[in-house]
């Protein structure tokens, strides 16, 4: 997420422009992608490489924090690139993977972690997500619908709403946090194996920042969405149970 603070960076042509200060490499990378209007499935490896490279050439350690990330993405945009440069038989490889789609799948992932981060954290500015109590009226990004059972989107929401206001401001968002959604789909599991059931309270009692509540959010969708667990209540306002399919 960018921060509304600016910096100047040069191109390589020699121009200067302004963009905001991110806090890593996937949402530098989703910037220049977005403000150069590029469809996300068919990046130009080289254009992006080259925009990448002049804004970190331009900063340094105050105005990006830890450049480790920023230099490892680097790295990688340079091998991707220059595996898009070696010729290819079709006819003969028919293994064949676009070098840039592992790229692409990280993109894509980190583009969803965002704006589940800013749909619970309430730093979501666009207007398309709303939610009402009265009618259950909450359209989730990326098509994840009504997949509940007895739990309306809106409980389940505001639940996880309220456990996300309850974490210290520090402690909201680390973007070299180390945390997966395979990691609490994991967690999940470990609960299925001595109980039937579980509320999600317990599950997420101690996660300590918004990354772990959003990938906890992120695979309760993903496995319901598996026909993998049902969400449950006993009574309107209740907990949610989650319970194995």
């Amino acid at each position: 997420m960018q921060s509304v603070e600016n910096i100047q960076a040069k191109s390589s042509d020699g121009k200067t422009f302004h963009t905001p200060i991110f806090e890593g490499p996937l949402d530098l990378l989703l910037f220049l992608i977005q403000k150069s209007e590029i469809n996300i499935y068919d990046i130009p490896i080289g254009d992006i490489t080259d925009q990448f490279l002049a804004y970190i050439a331009a900063v340094n350690e105050v105005e990006l924090g830890d450049l480790t990330q920023f230099y490892k993405m680097a790295a990688d945009l340079i091998y991707i690139k220059s595996r898009m440069l070696l010729p290819v038989d079709l006819d003969f490889d028919e293994e064949y993977q676009d070098p840039r789609q592992e790229l692409v799948e990280r993109l894509l992932d980190y583009q969803k972690f965002r704006k589940y981060t800013e749909l619970l954290t309430g730093t979501n500015t666009g207007g398309e997500l709303y939610i009402t109590r009265k009618s259950s009226a909450f359209r989730l990004p990326f098509g994840d619908e009504e997949l509940f059972g007895e739990v309306s989107l809106s409980d389940l929401f505001s639940t996880f709403r309220s456990l996300v206001t309850r974490i210290s401001p520090s402690k909201v968002f680390n973007v070299y946090e180390e945390v997966t959604v395979n990691e609490k789909v994991t967690l999940m599991h470990e609960f299925f194996e001595t109980r039937e059931y579980f509320t999600l309270e317990e599950l997420i009692v101690d996660m300590e920042s918004v990354a772990h509540i959003v990938c906890a959010f992120m695979a309760i969708l993903d496995s319901t969405k598996m026909g993998l667990i049902i969400l449950t209540q006993t009574e309107a306002f209740g907990p949610i149970l989650i319970r194995k399919r």
